[in-house]
């Protein structure tokens, strides 16, 4: 799929720092559910919900618990890497799953197309704070791409029609209302340990 060349969900620029943990600043990433401020760009969260094209209502017979895992994204306790981890694996399971002929069968190829940009260039950016640390998150994958499993299955069981997709657009909402707290625990974790580092002798 060609993405387009203007990013209308461009996302700031990310400054990479040898000194970060994580390999990158990440109190300069725009998590995804908000507006850009500078240029005022919908987030995707905004573009999700001017995707829906019949409401919810209506397709209420059609709902389906994903058991979607919120475990890994709540708690104070969450590890850093483990947040990073999620993140990632989340946004480029969604890019795979809007990305597909018959996401863009289903909905408005315009706002597909702008919804796509800004993930796959959030996706670029979180590949920055990927460490080996990160990496050795497989159970957390595994328990990701099941989620993502589950919505596929769902979605060809029952043929792709409106009303699952709908079911699908409104899951995925869920995560993306989520991931401002997320992100700014990243960010607080991030304070804590430049100050730390500040105070060490």
């Amino acid at each position: 799929m060609a993405l387009p060349l203007a990013f209308l969900l461009a996302l700031a620029v990310l400054s990479c720092k040898n000194t970060c943990s994580l390999g990158c600043d990440l109190p300069q990433i725009h998590n995804l559910g908000l507006e850009t401020p500078e240029k005022n760009e919908e987030g995707a969260l905004t573009l999700l919900q001017k995707m829906r094209r019949i409401p919810t209502f209506c397709c209420l017979n059609d709902r389906k618990d994903f058991a979607f895992p919120q475990k890994l994204l709540e708690g104070e306790k969450v590890p850093r890497a483990q947040a990073v981890a999620v993140l990632q694996e989340m946004t480029h399971q969604i890019f795979r799953l809007f990305g597909t002929q018959e996401a863009f069968a289903a909905w408005n190829k315009t706002l597909l197309d702008t919804f796509l940009s800004g993930l796959h260039q959030h996706l670029e950016y979180l590949k920055a704070c990927v460490t080996h640390q990160v990496r050795q998150q497989k159970a957390l994958g595994i328990t990701v791409r099941k989620y993502f499993r589950r919505i596929t299955d769902y979605l060809k069981e029952n043929e792709y029609l409106p009303c699952a997709w709908e079911m699908v657009r409104t899951e995925i909402m869920k995560f993306l209302s989520s991931s401002p707290k997320l992100y700014e625990r990243l960010r607080s974790m991030e304070r804590d340990l430049v100050q730390q580092g500040n105070a060490s002798p």
